[in-house]
């Protein structure tokens, strides 16, 4: 097995490092699943209640993300790699990112008495007599998952959705949410074909909604034949009803630049929170519906 990529762009490292740090303060192990095409780090699962949180960077193009990628999986059959690390340990090897600028980071699997991702990355600093070029290292230990494994790291890749809708600001909604979860347990998202939508919370003296209005609603779910196409064009209306303090949790904590976030809704069954990052990048967040009161 094999495994090693850069990154030589400045906002890319950054945004990295946002993503790492925002799945540390969700949960403590972070799962790195390394393709030929694409490098994705996700949570640990909580799949038995249907919650997952990834984020899926593109591998291909050598003038994206990554400026060098190479892999080799643990056989032709199955090229691929699972690791495990602690999402804190991953956090502070990348910490010197957080106020300076490197010239490039580079991770590659290493086994010394132990699997590693080695993490390098090297600085410029400029004073009046000199020019220093210092490299930081650090030696992350991973668990390396076997092949008989894999099956407990799956997120659904290919989920159907009802309505896709464009969401307002992050800043927006934190603050909404954070107001929210104090009143009840769990909050409904409605997103309409009238391009509007609404965070509606209700416990048995109060009903608080809030609308956002002009936001691009359109249907998403894939028709494959006639039946399918009439229920679709006669949905106008998508609804989920989620956990308040778990999708707050989501926007105290997330720490992206500049993102496109977009609400894909199936109807009574999930939400999914999907942030567009720059160079082929997204974060996906499912949270499936809840009945509790």
């Amino acid at each position: 097995m094999k495994f090693r990529a850069v990154m030589s762009d400045g906002i890319n490292i950054k945004e990295f490092f946002n993503v790492i740090g925002t799945f540390s303060r969700m949960q403590k192990n972070l799962i790195i699943n390394v393709q030929p095409n694409k490098l994705i780090l996700q949570i640990e699962s909580e799949a038995y209640d249907g919650q997952y949180l990834w984020c899926e960077i593109d591998a291909s193009l050598r003038d994206g993300f990554f400026s060098e990628y190479l892999m080799d999986g643990i056989d032709s059959e199955h090229n691929q790699i699972y690791m495990t690390c602690l999402a804190t340990s991953f956090v502070r090897a990348l910490s010197y990112v957080r106020n300076n600028s490197v010239d490039y980071i580079k991770l590659k699997l290493i086994k010394t008495h132990m699997p590693c991702l080695a993490v390098e990355m090297s600085a410029t600093i400029t004073n009046d007599l000199d020019v220093l070029t210092p490299k930081i290292q650090h030696s992350i230990p991973v668990t390396v998952v076997p092949r008989n494994e894999w099956n407990q790291y799956e997120i659904p890749l290919e989920v159907e959705y009802d309505l896709s809708i464009a969401m307002p600001s992050a800043k927006s909604l934190r603050m909404l949410l954070d107001k929210k979860k104090n009143l009840a347990p769990t909050v409904t998202l409605y997103a309409t074909l009238n391009d509007e939508l609404s965070l509606v919370v209700e416990t048995e003296v109060v009903t608080v909604a809030s609308h956002y209005r002009n936001l691009k609603c359109v249907p998403v779910r894939k028709t494959t034949g006639q039946e399918a196409h009439e229920q679709l064009t006669n949905l106008s209306e998508a609804s989920c009803r989620v956990d308040t303090k778990k999708l707050a949790s989501l926007f105290e904590t997330i720490n992206f630049y500049d993102v496109i976030m977009t609400a894909n809704l199936r109807h009574e069954q999930a939400l999914n929170i999907r942030f567009d990052m720059r160079q082929n990048a997204f974060v996906n967040y499912i949270l499936p519906a809840t009945n509790f009161e």
